[in-house]
C-alpha cells in the first residue's frame, strides 16, 4: 500500500505537513484566556509585549526602580512590578485579597485570572517563577516555593530564554535558561543563591516552576 500522501499532489502535499506541524506545537496546558493555545516564538509580539522588552531594557542595572513617580522594592517582585508597570499594568493592585510575600501573592493573582501555564518555551512579557532558590524558611529542606520571579525578554528558536531579574547579589541583570536542554551549564545560568547547597538541582532550568502571560492584564 503507498503511503497515504503519496496520492495527494506536491502542493496539497505541503499544505497538509504545515498543519501537521502547526497542531503538534500546541500547548495543550495553556490557561482558558481565549487563546487556543499558548504563544510560541515567531508570532508577532502585542503592543504591551513589546513595552514589557523596552521597560526591561529601561530597568537593567538600576540601583533604584521609580516609574511614573511611584517607587518599586530592589528585589525580585519589585522589578517585576515596576517593569509591568512601566508597560501599564499593576500587578499588586489586588495584594490585599492575597498572603504571603510579593511573588506569591503576584502568582496567586495571576492564577485566579488564569494565567498561570506550564511550557518550555515561554515568550517575551512572560513572568517566570521558581521554587527552592534558597533557604527561605531555614529549615534546610527543599520546600520553599515561588521563592524567585523574572521576566521574559528574549526567546530564541533553539529554546534559549533571556530574562531579568534582581540577582541578589549582582542586582538587576540580564540570565539565561534552556527548558529543552535544562542540565546545559551553558545554557543555564546558576539559580540556587545560598541555604543549603547546590543538592537536587541549582540551575535556572532545575528550578524553574511556571510561567505567566501576566501581559494579558487589563487596568
Amino acid at each position: 500500500m503507498k503511503p497515504i500522501l503519496s496520492v495527494y499532489p506536491t502542493k496539497v502535499k505541503f499544505v497538509i505537513i504545515l498543519l501537521i506541524a502547526a497542531l503538534s506545537h500546541s500547548c495543550k496546558s495553556a490557561p482558558e484566556t481565549g487563546l487556543s493555545s499558548a504563544p510560541q516564538t515567531g508570532v508577532d509580539l502585542t503592543k504591551t509585549q513589546e513595552k514589557l522588552i523596552e521597560g526591561s531594557h529601561w530597568a537593567l542595572g538600576r540601583t533604584t526602580l521609580n516609574v511614573n513617580g511611584r517607587a518599586f522594592n530592589l528585589d525580585c517582585s519589585g522589578t517585576v512590578m515596576a517593569i509591568y508597570y512601566y508597560a501599564g499594568i499593576d500587578l499588586s493592585r489586588d495584594f490585599n485579597k492575597y498572603t504571603g510575600g510579593g511573588t506569591s501573592r503576584i502568582y496567586q493573582y495571576l492564577d485566579d485570572k488564569k494565567l498561570i501555564y506550564n511550557t518550555k518555551i515561554p515568550v517575551p512579557g512572560d513572568i517566570l517563577f521558581w521554587d527552592n532558590t534558597y533557604d527561605s524558611n531555614g529549615d534546610g529542606i527543599r520546600n520553599d516555593y515561588l521563592t524567585h520571579m523574572g521576566i521574559v525578554v528574549k526567546v530564541e528558536q533553539n529554546g534559549n530564554v533571556t530574562y531579568i531579574h534582581e540577582h541578589y547579589k549582582k542586582g538587576i541583570i540580564l540570565e539565561s535558561m534552556n527548558l529543552l536542554f535544562p542540565d546545559d551549564t551553558t545554557a543555564n545560568s546558576a539559580m540556587r543563591m545560598r541555604g543549603t547547597g547546590m543538592q537536587g538541582g541549582w540551575l535556572s532550568s532545575h528550578l524553574y516552576r511556571e510561567s505567566a502571560m501576566g501581559y494579558i492584564l487589563k487596568n
